[in-house]
């Protein structure tokens, strides 16, 4: 049995260099049969349209054979010096990317529909990535050859600026349906928020993999975004056997039968004079999924594709020359399953409405707290749209909080969404002060999830901040600590595509004065961070300097992997506490008030001091010990990370003694 992995990047080790990468969404391939040829269908017992519909692939080209023949209608490759590679590849055939033939076996997963006319866009070198340059290119070659869908099979790091934004809006205003891989970076949900480049941005339909049994692949990126919106936007089967016998696993996958889906809704619509829009047809597919009850919205979307049911609703809600009246509002459920709300708690989310055309939405709540919801009462909407819901649990009185919100338009019918959950009592409150981190990874508790989850099984509650132009010393007195989780960390900027730039965000003056303020007033802070290959040091320090810690340019250990630290220095923090995991920049202490927690070898890589009013302050180089991997055991050595970390928390807020 053979195996093929894609080579991923691990958040953590970011690259000063800025540089994005889009790669080839295949996570492995496994040998299952010699000689034995097996395609699957992608759309099951449905009559094909028809109605021609051009689908550009755009990946790795393709190469034409006997069951391709007459099937490529246009090619054109974008493999070239002005794009931003380092060398031109003006060919159409499959580059192959690590041996693989990657556009290739999609084209034949799309040549299963016998209405689509493929369309072939080379992006993809060799070596399995392509430059956002390429594909800006290629999409709007692919409008112009007059597709009608296109696929993307591919993904990279969400980074500021993205131009690929802006040319799926583009062409889904021309009426085009995009579709994209959701990722292969879920790694089972532990990274957190993991949906890629192009497929979490609105008009892109986002597919996540699903495997024989129907359950969500291990592999499969989740959601939601990084802006509290819902991705995926549904699921398909993420494998597919090639001709030469091998099955192949990934996202990758499961989005052509997603765009072959799209153009059977397309095809048929055309046939029965049915005007469609890429909302309409986006509508009905998230609308007509088969529900996989058991797995979150933030893992598999609004379901399973089932593109008999889609077309079902189109017809169901059509009349001859006019679109479907259909809309869905997504997530369906809120909150996510392992959010805990507390009284006095501000709960906010962006729901996704999306309709075939455009029109005007009346809101209604009905729930006995209804007071509690704050959502606008009438919007607009022209096939996409988010609408903010926030939730404002009241000081005391209600243990639970429940409500249907109806979202109506005359044209496009209504759709709905449920919010559902306990009112707990706190104990204190913290914040995660994620404001100054660039990382998907890091919002929405992210990476930190079980962190976040110890805490509020502790009755802790937990709430982010977001935007850091709204800090102050008063609004960080809302809570008893803060958390500030990989702050001035690299990433990378994409506003001009042709040169991509590192950027970090720091602290402005007068968050360095706000936080100040706040320690000398009585205020809790914690501070994780890493080294300065993933950080800027400079900036960090700048916000450190009136603490009197600072962190130095050594990272410990060498490599990528972290160690467990078991040089310990007594204090109530770290009763208990034998060892934890760190990778990340050693630190130096103010020589008065400061003093060291733990070190490696002879260096200080954790310290803590206290103020006049009470204020306390915790500062470690990583943020290891309080990943998911690091909670759930997953590094190597017995550690007490979970210890560790609601111990830290616990005496910032002045409740261990």
């Amino acid at each position: 049995m053979a195996f093929y992995w894609e080579p991923t990047s691990t958040p953590k080790k970011e690259s000063t260099s800025g540089k994005k990468i889009i790669a080839v969404i295949v996570i492995l391939m496994i040998v299952v049969s010699t000689g034995l040829v097996y395609i699957t269908n992608i759309i099951p017992g449905s009559n094909a349209p028809a109605a021609k519909v051009r689908v550009a692939l755009l990946d790795s080209g393709i190469d034409v054979d006997i069951g391709l023949q007459g099937r490529v209608v246009a090619e054109a490759s974008f493999i070239t010096l002005d794009n931003g590679y380092d060398f031109e590849d003006l060919s159409t055939t499959d580059s192959r990317p690590q041996d693989v033939p990657h556009g290739t076996i999609i084209a034949r997963q799309l040549a299963t529909s016998p209405n689509i006319e493929i369309v072939n866009g080379k992006v993809l070198s060799e070596e399995g990535s392509a430059t956002t340059l390429a594909l800006v290119d290629a999409i709007e070659w692919a409008v112009e050859q007059n597709c009608s869908v296109i696929n993307l099979s591919l993904g990279g790091t969400p980074t500021l600026g993205d131009p690929i934004e802006s040319s799926i809006e583009w062409a889904f205003s021309l009426g085009v349906v995009v579709v994209a891989a959701a990722g292969n970076t879920g790694d089972g949900g532990i990274l957190g928020t993991t949906i890629e480049s192009p497929a979490l941005f609105d008009a892109c339909i986002a597919v996540g993999a699903l495997m024989e049994d129907d359950t969500p692949a291990d592999f499969t990126s989740i959601g939601p975004t990084n802006s509290r919106y819902m991705k995926p936007d549904l699921s398909a089967a993420g494998y597919t056997t090639a001709s030469d016998g091998n099955r192949y696993y990934g996202t990758s996958f499961a989005s052509p039968r997603v765009a072959a889906a799209a153009a059977e809704l397309i095809g048929h619509s055309i046939d029965n004079n049915i005007t469609y829009t890429p909302g309409s047809i986006m509508t009905a597919l998230m609308k007509g999924v088969d529900p996989l009850g058991s797995y979150p919205e933030y893992i598999v979307g609004a379901g399973k594709l089932n593109v008999q049911q889609s077309l079902n609703i189109i017809q169901e809600t059509s009349e001859e020359g006019s679109l479907p009246a259909i809309c869905f509002a997504f997530p369906g459920e809120l909150p996510i399953d392992y959010e805990r709300l507390f009284a006095s708690d501000t709960y906010s989310f962006n729901i996704r409405i999306i309709t075939s055309g455009n029109d005007n939405f009346t809101t209604e709540v009905v729930s006995s707290t209804s007071s509690a919801f704050v959502i606008p009462e009438e919007f607009e909407i022209d096939q996409i749209g988010r609408i903010p819901v926030t939730v404002n649990v009241p000081e005391s009185g209600v243990t639970h909080i429940e409500g249907t919100i109806t979202f109506s338009s005359t044209d496009y019918g209504e759709c709905s969404i449920h919010i559902s959950f306990e009112v707990g009592t706190a104990i204190t409150r913290v914040a995660f002060d994620i404001s100054h981190s660039p990382w998907d990874i890091d919002t929405i508790y992210g990476q930190f999830r079980e962190f976040y989850k110890i805490l509020v099984d502790n009755d802790i509650s937990v709430t982010e901040i977001r935007n850091s132009s709204a800090t102050t010393n008063s609004s960080l007195h809302e809570f008893d600590a803060v958390v500030i989780l990989d702050p001035c960390v690299y990433s990378a900027n994409e506003t001009n595509p042709a040169h991509t730039t590192a950027y970090y965000l720091p602290f402005s003056e007068n968050e360095i004065q706000a936080y100040e303020d706040y320690y000398n007033s009585g205020g809790g802070i914690f501070l994780a961070a890493l080294s300065n290959s993933s950080l800027n040091a400079t900036a960090l320090n700048e916000f450190l300097s009136w603490t009197g810690f600072a962190f130095t340019g050594f990272k410990v250990p060498n490599g990528d992997y972290p160690t467990l630290i078991d040089i310990i220095d007594p204090h109530i923090i770290t009763s208990g506490i034998n060892g934890f995991h760190y990778l990340g920049a050693t630190i130096t202490i103010p020589p008065i008030d400061g003093h060291r927690l733990a070190s490696y070898g002879s260096s200080p890589v954790m310290g803590y001091k206290e103020g006049a009013a009470g204020g306390k302050l915790v500062i470690t180089g990583s943020n290891f010990m309080l990943d998911n991997y690091g909670l759930l055991g997953l590094y190597e050595g017995v550690d007490n990370n979970d210890l560790l970390a609601l111990r830290i928390v616990l005496w910032c807020v002045g409740m261990l003694f």
